[in-house]
């Protein structure tokens, strides 16, 4: 090496070590406190627009992915409501830790009825018309599930209970040829 490049490498040297800087250190951003948390369907899809509320107080919605974080809070035991217009509301217990990710599920009607029909499949007629109750609760008014639970009444031999509720379809209009196909077969057995 030549007495140039030398100088050319102390000069370097020199350089990089008088533009280091002491003093305060870099702040890191930390996660410590923040808890994540996701909400998804029955068929595995982020639920957006879910109203979480912790021990009785709304505190955000769940974001286009069905995720919120929940922050400055004291590690425990909390009470967690999730709920949206058109899905069963779910309520529960969490254990607060920011080194956990929370999961849930919550679930509408139309995922209701797939079970229902699932289970009048089985012939169990119990959970069927379990599953076919709470979707009634997400909606009331439903057509298709009254039909499902008339059904669920029909193959039980409930069939007083099936007439009245299709004699209430048909009164609202609801004249679709299955409702009155098993009305009539009902009606005139």
């Amino acid at each position: 090496m030549t007495k140039k490049t030398i100088g050319i490498f102390l000069l370097l040297g020199i350089m990089l070590l008088a533009s280091c800087q002491t003093g305060k250190p870099i702040k890191r951003l930390s996660n410590e406190g923040m808890m994540y948390a996701m909400i998804y369907d029955y068929e595995n899809t982020p639920v957006s627009g879910v109203a979480v509320s912790i021990n009785e107080k709304m505190i955000v919605d769940s974001d286009i992915q069905g995720r919120f974080i929940l922050d400055k809070m004291k590690k425990g035991e909390y009470n967690i409501k999730l709920a949206k217009k058109g899905y069963e509301t779910f309520e529960g217990l969490f254990q607060y830790d920011p080194l956990q990710v929370l999961y849930f599920k919550i679930i509408n009607a139309p995922q209701l009825l797939v079970l229902a029909e699932t289970a009048l499949d089985n012939a169990d007629f119990t959970a069927a018309e379990n599953y076919i109750d709470r979707a009634l609760l997400i909606e009331p008014n439903r057509p298709d599930i009254l039909y499902l639970k008339s059904i669920t009444y029909y193959l039980q031999a409930r069939n007083t209970e099936a007439l009245l509720i299709l004699e209430n379809l048909i009164m609202s209009g609801n004249n679709h040829p299955s409702i009155s196909q098993l009305f009539e077969l009902l009606k005139n057995p």
